[in-house]
């Protein structure tokens, strides 16, 4: 179990490492516009897909 904490903080210091080398602005609003959109695109799919099951189980 130590060991997935150590690795979960080695991936963790690698994602900052990589934020603070990013020097442009612009590459950095892009990045939190991905992932923006990334999780908002799984949630209307998740959502989506809720729905859809949800209607299934009562048409049965």
């Amino acid at each position: 179990m130590k060991e997935g904490f150590e690795k979960v903080k080695s991936e963790i210091n690698s994602k900052i490492s990589f934020w603070n080398n990013v020097k442009s602005r612009k590459v950095k609003a892009g990045l939190i516009v991905l992932f923006i959109g990334i999780v908002c695109l799984k949630i209307y799919t998740t959502v989506f897909t809720f729905d859809w099951f949800t209607n299934l189980i009562q048409s049965l």
